[in-house]
């Protein structure tokens, strides 16, 4: 008897062990998927047996990863898999629908957020049907749209259902965005708001076609915002709208700075030739958060968001200037490129991947506060317009990467 009490004390303690153990490992996976290192968060989740506590947890982080490296297909079924053993996980359902948006599957999106009962945000994919939203017209082939100006931001001239107007490019944008009083000339279907006049619900719209020079998209998700706000970077002109991320995702594209140019090509036409100075892992989280990782002077590596839609060339919150050895300036007015209270400071040097640059500015007080942990990962610095602007970079979402040539 006394041998069986002692075996079967060993083997609970060595059970609690091993639970201690798979919390241990599941903790410093959390933590690494935090500060971005999702490769060795991965390595970490991948030996999460099944059946335990943690594998539906393992396996949504597995999914959320693909997801953030565009691996569409690996992504929904692990997350589609994750939902199926915990259905209230919120985090895999929203990530879930992602996967949906990017994909196209737009009639499986509206019917998540309708069983999420969020029928406002359905409508806007309810008004695709079953219809394949971003069809590129004809012949895919490389079209090169000249930008009508380069700084302070790039615009270049489209045609929304035939009606020609003015667009900035801007990574830092969900999707298309159109000015309110631009889609109804050009006879852009619409939702209804949500809620009452003044409640500021979000309208969104089903552009029939986008057409830029060489090219032709149909059937183009769009969302509603006054550009008068936009005027004083587009040299007081009024916009009819903002290229974002969604739609420029759906080619490789690349901001020639040098050349005032957009080149939009598709995902399997041949790399472009010339020597690159870097190329940078890409990460695509959410709808449109371009994420790469980088540091500022002493700070350590973190990820930084790539948002080419703002003027300056990098923004931070305290933590990351206090990091870096970085003063932290009172904001005292609205500088050049912010549109609240900041306050410039120097940057000694400025990387991101192996792209670097020294002796910058940076503004404190534009960068976002819910941008620093609102994501589920941490986000150090918003790197901008001015960074870039020396060089063409190229976003390659097959392959994950910024390639940046002279």
């Amino acid at each position: 008897m006394k041998r069986v009490v002692c075996a079967a004390f060993a083997a609970f303690f060595m059970t609690s062990a091993a639970c201690a153990a798979a919390e241990a490992d599941m903790g410093q996976a959390e933590k690494l998927f935090e500060q971005g290192q999702f490769d060795r968060a991965s390595a970490i989740y991948q030996t999460v047996p099944k059946g335990t506590k943690f594998y539906e947890t393992a396996l949504r982080q597995l999914g959320t990863i693909a997801l953030y490296k565009n691996h569409l297909g690996e992504a929904e079924a692990m997350l589609t898999n994750a939902r199926a053993l915990n259905p209230v996980d919120e985090l895999a359902v929203s990530h879930l629908a992602e996967t949906y948006v990017r994909a196209g599957k737009f009639s499986d999106m509206a019917e998540l957020l309708r069983q999420l009962g969020r029928t406002d945000r359905a409508a806007e994919f309810a008004l695709f049907g079953k219809s394949q939203p971003f069809r590129i017209v004809g012949k895919p082939g490389t079209a090169t749209i000249p930008f009508q100006w380069t700084d302070p931001l790039p615009v270049v001239r489209a045609h929304v259902n035939d009606l020609d107007g003015l667009f900035l490019i801007d990574t830092g944008a969900p999707e298309m965005i159109l000015d309110p009083e631009f889609a109804r000339d050009a006879h852009v279907p619409m939702t209804s708001p949500a809620g009452p006049p003044g409640a500021g619900t979000t309208v969104f719209g089903r552009v029939a076609k986008v057409i830029l020079p060489g090219v032709e998209v149909d059937d183009v998700p769009a969302m509603m915002m006054d550009t008068r706000a936009l005027m004083a970077f587009s040299r007081r002109k009024r916009l009819a709208g903002v290229i974002g991320t969604e739609f420029l995702s759906h080619f490789r594209f690349t901001l020639d700075y040098p050349h005032d140019r957009l080149i939009l090509e598709p995902h399997d036409s041949p790399l472009r030739t010339g020597a690159s100075i870097a190329q940078i892992p890409l990460w695509f989280i959410g709808d449109h958060f371009l994420l790469a990782h980088g540091r500022v002077d002493k700070a350590p590596d973190q990820l930084f968001l790539i948002d080419t839609g703002v003027v300056y060339a990098f923004a931070a919150p305290e933590s990351t200037l206090r990091d870096a050895g970085i003063p932290v300036p009172p904001p005292k007015g609205v500088q050049r490129g912010a549109i609240a209270p900041s306050a410039p400071f120097p940057i000694k040097e400025l990387t991101v991947g192996g792209l670097e640059e020294k002796n910058l500015t940076g503004l404190y007080g534009p960068f976002p506060p819910p941008l620093e942990k609102g994501l589920g990962v941490h986000v150090g610095g918003l790197v901008a317009h001015a960074f870039f602007q020396p060089y063409a970079v190229t976003f390659d979402f097959d392959r994950g990467t910024i390639t940046v040539q002279k």
